[in-house]
């Protein structure tokens, strides 16, 4: 992409190239035949979201766990415990869902990130405008352009991700919500593969019981999508501007550091409303594991979102933490490989 090509991009899209910059073509690595070109981005961020989410994912498991359980007095004594009775495979438990879903909806999740930010632009802002400088342009551009992916692909997330709380937490669930429940052979509900698990909640609550905390799902992730996205071009574009004055190449430590705080700071944000949801599909689970054993389910419970307490924070820490890591691991890989894969 020559110069001239380059600020035409930034006059599109608010000032500031979504996600990535330039790439060099003459000294790239090149990888994709032509059929291929348009799918370049998306295939490249499956890839990077892949080697995040399975860096990350033990803990997620123990925010889940700390989120829908209150037997844990700390993250340690969660990991001790979960260790201790069901070895590492424990905190890898629900992997495989995730890492097709979260995978594929990161990657979609950044291509419809990229696509919407100049239509956005141009419906926020005229192309005449010139009284606004860009980087103040593109907060809001970013966080309407993060709205618009975080909801699309909460549609097809929702049913992987309460398929990866199934797995999480169903041996806890097993033990503290039903425990009058006799375990036979057979129905060891704990033991079921990504897709016995599917079905299994097919079979008792239909495919609306993949959906299980959907409302709460859709409102965090187009919120989050909003709020992370319009943190990582903002601290990248502002770190960056003060590493490399006048440069057009952009800093490794400005990735990492926007990477890492903007999944930090998302979390910190949104997390009582993915606590609420994560409470809402244990409840979905204790009613599947019942039925499946010819219990009656328990009256639904009311988990509205109230004021902010103390509860719904309960798994913040490592959650950001986790996010820190995983959204570090996500951008420098990710731009790394559009920078030097053609």
């Amino acid at each position: 992409m020559s110069t001239i090509e380059q600020k035409s991009q930034n006059s599109r899209s608010g000032g500031i190239p979504a996600i990535t910059g330039t790439i060099d073509y003459s000294r790239a690595i090149h990888l994709f035949p032509p059929q291929l070109q348009p799918w370049r981005s998306t295939i490249l961020a499956y890839g990077a979201s892949f080697v995040s989410t399975t860096v990350g994912f033990p803990l997620d498991t123990v925010k889940t766990r700390m989120q829908t359980h209150k037997q844990f007095n700390s993250y340690f004594d969660c990991i001790v415990k979960t260790y201790a009775k069901e070895g590492i495979r424990g905190f890898f438990r629900g992997i495989w869902a995730p890492l097709i879903s979260t995978s594929f909806s990161k990657s979609i999740s950044v291509s419809l990130f990229t696509a919407s930010k100049p239509v956005c632009y141009s419906m926020l802002f005229s192309s005449s405008d010139s009284t606004t400088h860009p980087f103040i342009q593109n907060i809001p551009v970013c966080f309407l352009s993060g709205m618009i992916a975080g909801s699309g692909v909460s549609i097809f997330a929702c049913p992987f991700e309460f398929t990866k709380i199934y797995a999480q937490i169903v041996k806890l669930v097993q033990k503290s919500s039903v425990a009058d429940i006799p375990i036979t052979p057979g129905k060891v509900s704990s033991s079921l593969t990504t897709t016995q698990t599917i079905r299994q909640i097919v079979k008792h609550e239909g495919v609306r019981g993949l959906y299980s905390g959907f409302k709460y799902h859709f409102l965090r992730d187009s919120l989050s999508s909003g709020i992370y996205f319009s943190i990582y071009e903002t601290l990248k574009w502002a770190s960056n501007s003060v590493l490399n004055p006048g440069s057009q190449e952009t800093s490794q430590f400005s990735i990492l550091l926007a990477g890492g705080a903007s999944g930090m700071l998302c979390w910190a944000l949104i997390f009582p409303l993915d606590t609420t949801k994560s409470l809402v599909q244990k409840d979905a689970v204790t009613n599947i594991l019942r039925k499946d054993h010819g219990l009656e389910p328990l009256p639904p419970k009311n988990r509205k979102l109230q004021k902010i307490t103390t509860k719904l924070y309960r798994g913040l820490g490592i959650s950001m933490s986790r996010s820190f890591i995983v959204n570090m691991i996500f951008f420098s890989t990710y731009e790394y490989l559009m920078a030097h894969v053609a």
